[in-house]
């Protein structure tokens, strides 16, 4: 598990991305696509694994992801002379090499009002006992509104056959082979919402011979005169490569801290990119012993092919506090009667502590809250907010860039009139550094097994991505792009570049009509529908919504909202008005519709925690059914796609920067992009269906490198485009 302190800039990334209603909406849909993928696949856990800790939590995936990057910088690897004292099960994590051991014989799953728990996987041992259990299917409605206001906390347990209660910490005696998992209610529900008192039998075996123990072998790093050094302190062999454990450590001031500020580049000998992952059943907090400050990290990858030694290049900052007891205040007027969304453009320069930033915004949030917004020049990390004479019962902080700032406060009651506001607390970031380490094994092996992917089925990896040739010019067609830099702006251009019109000012997230005339967005009150050729646009009379999908026939669209009403919704195009609910969860991610208009898709998170659970809900009946797991999506945005002739589905992987695509039959799915770039952020299919365009995250390019793909020949080619690839239009 991957528990890196992040930057407070990206730790307010994150919370945007997923809506949380702070931010203006329009700002929440132009990030989202871009900050979900620079996001690994890791969700965030407690410190212990010696507990019943669900796989898959909906509030968590909700408002809580795991944030950005696993960094690994280390010396030449020195093994250690102490002998291996632990081992390493893939799917459980590090354990006691000496201990024997029992796992869950098989996995089990009980349904109750559309909600599944499943317990997933189970390891026991003399002194610890794991298991991993999911829940899907919770509606948002079930959580509370309020930040004031606690649903359930009761932990799950085990209930032995006589009856016996064991919480989670507690070893399974050896002679007990037989269980009640019991979770008394939904982590965080409120009473009556949902079912408790989930109760399942579960059964414990000897491992099976396929469960292989792999060692953990210790490093001992040299020292280092370095302020910040990365130290490689564990190993582990894989079939395929290696898994490295390590920390960045520091031996800055105490008041003194790091902030990673973009995603690590590995790179071999060569200079070949060498793809990673993040293993989500390592826990670093257990695995090494760490000192305030330290930001521990686990990272994956295969060795074939690999030149050593590595070398690995890492963005931050050091953030340090100014050395000032200083304060600087100002009156803001919010009147008698705040609402929200409401906004008001001061641009307002503030001195503090010898430095000058520009209060640039206040808005007034859903939550009896306001957002502020400030401009720097760069050296600005963060500043404490204060309303004299109210106390706030929440907030946050951090930045959407390196010259913008957000912080929030949250009340019980929204302040009126004229306030004292008041800055203090200011943090100073540093230029960026580019800390460098390299690694090496003690023994690399010269052969390596082949890759279950063969190079026949990938379309393009690190390494062909850069030898993209570009697309021929005469190709005709249209992109909608959403812009970031340096403006937020949803834009349409032509394939090859060469002409590009700002659709809608500070709009993001649109997407094309089936015959490529209309556009949709979501704009400040609600879902907008521009004409390309009159230019003119209809506001329906919806709430805003996000995931926008149009109808075959172009008269209807489903979106998926949250707040007032959770889940899908379909809307008329002509009229405007919501023709029917046709889910209730709020978090759905919508993929499209099928050929003749009569399902829509969607994704959701499988309790199994093996991927994304693809849903078709028939529009005239509501009937849902259950279609297939997308083996191995991404854990929080995979980003479905179904193409318009309804045969294939695309969608991202669980490294976020790898793309596959799975029939809609339910045949195996085909990785098409491994891992070429640092994240998919947006994808597109043409409306024949045999053209994918994807943008990606790239060190050259943070705002998406659009290519287009032909999945059955693997023909790629470069566009000449920026930004968050929307849709594409080609005649």
């Amino acid at each position: 598990m991957n528990n890196w302190i992040p930057s407070p800039e990206f730790e307010e990334k994150v919370k945007k991305s997923y809506q949380i209603p702070e931010v203006r909406e329009e700002f929440i849909q132009a990030l989202q696509l871009r900050l979900d993928a620079q996001q690994p696949s890791k969700q965030v856990q407690s410190n212990t694994r010696r507990r019943l800790s669900p796989a898959w939590l909906v509030a968590v995936f909700l408002l809580a992801f795991s944030l950005l990057i696993t960094l690994v910088v280390g010396p030449q690897e020195v093994w250690a002379a102490i002998g291996r004292l632990f081992g390493y099960i893939p799917g459980v994590g590090i354990v006691d090499d000496d201990q024997e051991f029992r796992v869950l014989a098989e996995p089990a799953s009980i349904t109750r009002d559309g909600i599944t728990l499943s317990v997933n996987s189970a390891f026991l041992s003399e002194s610890r006992t794991q298991i991993d259990y999911g829940i899907s299917g919770v509606p948002l409605s079930a959580y509370p509104r309020d930040e004031s206001v606690s649903g359930c906390i009761k932990s799950a347990f085990l209930r032995l056959p006589d009856g016996t209660r064991l919480e989670s910490e507690a070893p399974v005696p050896v002679e007990v082979n037989e269980a009640t998992f019991v979770l008394p209610c939904i982590f965080n529900t409120l009473p009556g919402t949902v079912p408790i008192e989930w109760e399942i039998p579960l059964r414990f075996i000897a491992p099976p011979p396929e469960i292989t123990v792999l060692p953990v072998t210790d490093v001992v790093p040299p020292a280092s005169d370095q302020a910040v050094s990365v130290a490689i302190e564990k190993v582990i062999k894989t079939d395929s490569g290696y898994i490295l454990i390590g920390a960045v450590r520091s031996s800055l001031d105490e008041n003194q801290s790091i902030s990673i500020t973009g995603m690590p580049v590995l790179r071999d000998a060569s200079g070949s990119k060498v793809p990673y992952s993040f293993p989500e059943d390592i826990n670093e907090y257990e695995a090494l012993v760490l000192d305030k400050g330290d930001q521990p990290f686990s990272f994956q990858f295969k060795a074939a092919g690999i030149d050593f030694p590595l070398t690995i290049e890492i963005p931050g900052k050091i953030i340090t506090p100014a050395v000032s007891d200083a304060v600087a205040e100002i009156v803001f007027d919010a009147g008698s009667n705040p609402q929200p969304g409401q906004e008001w453009t001061l641009d307002q320069k503030i001195e503090l502590a010898g430095h000058t930033f520009t209060l640039a915004t206040i808005t007034v949030d859903s939550r009896n809250g306001f957002g502020f917004r400030f401009e720097t020049s760069g050296d600005l990390a963060g500043v404490n907010v204060k309303i004299g004479g109210h106390t706030p019962v929440g907030g946050g902080g951090g930045g959407d860039n390196q010259r913008m700032i957000n912080q929030s406060l949250a009340f019980a009651e929204l302040p009126k009139g004229k306030l004292k506001i008041i800055f203090s607390d200011l943090m100073l970031a540093s230029e960026t550094q580019f800390w460098q380490g390299k690694w090496s094994p003690e023994n690399p092996l010269d052969q390596w097994p082949a890759d279950a992917l063969s190079s026949d089925s990938v379309c393009l990896n690190a390494d062909s991505f850069g030898q993209l040739q570009a697309a021929n010019e005469s190709l005709n067609g249209r992109a909608l792009l959403t812009e970031l830099n340096p403006e937020i702006n949803q834009v349409i251009a032509s394939l090859d570049g060469s002409r590009r019109q700002v659709l809608v000012p500070r709009g993001s997230r649109g997407v094309f009509s089936p015959d490529g005339q209309k556009v949709a967005y979501t704009g400040d009150h609600g879902i907008v529908i521009l004409d390309l050729t009159t230019q003119k646009s209809t506001k329906l009379q919806i709430t805003a919504g996000r995931d926008l999908r149009w109808s075959p026939d172009g008269n209807q669209i489903a979106y998926v909202t949250a707040g007032d009403a959770d889940g899908i919704f379909i809307t008329s195009v002509m009229g405007g008005s919501i023709l029917k609910q046709l889910s209730n969860l709020g978090y759905e991610s919508l993929a499209g519709w099928s050929p003749d208009g009569s399902l829509v898709y969607y994704a959701l998170p499988s309790a199994t925690g093996d991927g994304f659970l693809l849903r078709s809900v028939d529009v005239v009946t509501g009937v849902t059914g259950d279609l297939f797991v997308l083996e191995n999506s991404s854990r929080k945005a995979p980003m479905p796609a179904v193409s318009p002739d309804g045969k294939w589905i695309a969608y991202r992987a669980s490294d976020n920067s790898s793309l596959y695509i799975k029939g809609m039959d339910g045949s195996p799915a085909r990785l098409l992009l491994d891992n070429p770039a640092i994240a998919v952020n947006g994808l597109a299919w043409d409306k024949g269906g045999k053209l994918l365009g994807i943008s990606l995250i790239t060190d050259s390019e943070q705002d998406g490198e659009v290519i287009l793909l032909q999945p059955e020949n693997c023909e790629v080619y470069r566009l000449n485009l920026r930004g968050i690839l929307d849709g594409i239009d080609i005649p």
